[in-house]
């Protein structure tokens, strides 16, 4: 969402509202109230999300639940935000951006809510990140802090060093989401098999993470509707779109800030399965 003010803002979710609304209302997704699952699906900021809510507004049975994005940073009490997990009902999804608790899992295994958490390179996420901080919502306090930098060397080392009350450190921001990928109960799918050729993937990766993701939700998916389905998640209709492709940061980065970066989150880089 570029947003400037915050009126843009207000115009976009009212606008969102209205797509949920009227999606809500197809007969699958009636259908959904009575036998869906429940799904939250979740992760880091800036690692596709809206791939995975794309998807689910094309699945059977599958609506969102009509709330914002949920946001969970363990640094803070978590309590009170539990009962927006446990009061999903059937057929609803909610989309999130939740460091790992062991509160969040129990409370999602008690009521029978599925996790799905997707996980991207962490040098792409961090690029978009950036991106989203200089030019798509500057309302936020992170902007002017980034904005303070002339390089972008030096306002990539601002987001990996952070700044207290404004930008939390990015390895650390890495670390506790990385728990979820250890989850046995939670399904965990990889961005650049979701992506599909449209973002620079596999086609048959793509369609094995949808049959994966549909499996765990015990959502079937006539063969027919499959490769449509493939077909439309990739969509740079996003409110949150900047490149969205696969290894962008190869494209983007000069060879100093390559080394940099693959030094300064080299960890982090392997813990999350990339090279």
């Amino acid at each position: 969402m570029k947003a400037s003010n915050k009126y843009q803002k207000y115009k976009y979710y009212i606008l969102k509202k209205k797509e949920i609304f009227l999606h809500g209302l197809q007969k699958s997704q009636k259908l959904g109230r009575e036998i869906g699952p429940k799904v939250v699906l979740n992760s880091l900021p800036k690692s596709g999300t809206h791939l995975l809510e794309s998807l689910f507004f094309q699945l059977p049975l599958m609506r969102h639940c009509g709330k914002r994005t949920l946001k969970i940073e363990t640094q803070n009490p978590i309590e009170s935000k539990l009962p927006t997990i446990s009061s999903l009902k059937k057929g609803q999804f909610l989309l999130s951006h939740m460091q790992y608790h062991d509160s969040i899992l129990k409370t999602a295994n008690n009521n029978d809510v599925k996790i799905i958490h997707l996980v991207r390179d962490p040098r792409d996420v961090l690029l978009s990140h950036l991106n989203y901080i200089e030019k798509m919502d500057t309302t936020q306090k992170s902007h002017k802090f980034i904005k303070q930098y002339d390089t972008r060397l030096d306002k990539l080392k601002a987001m990996i060093e952070g700044n207290k009350d404004v930008l939390e450190p990015f390895p650390e921001v890495l670390n506790k989401f990385q728990t979820w990928k250890d989850q046995q109960e939670v399904l965990c799918v990889k961005f650049e098999h979701l992506i599909g050729p449209n973002g620079g993937g596999d086609k048959q990766k793509q369609i094995e993470a949808v049959n994966k993701i549909s499996q765990f939700i015990s959502v079937e998916i006539e063969d027919k509707e499959l490769n449509n389905i493939c077909d439309n998640i990739f969509s740079s209709k996003s409110s949150t779109f900047n490149k969205g492709k696969i290894g962008n940061w190869k494209n983007v980065l000069n060879d100093e800030e390559k080394e940099w970066l693959n030094t300064s989150i080299k960890a982090q880089i392997k813990n999350y399965g990339y090279d």
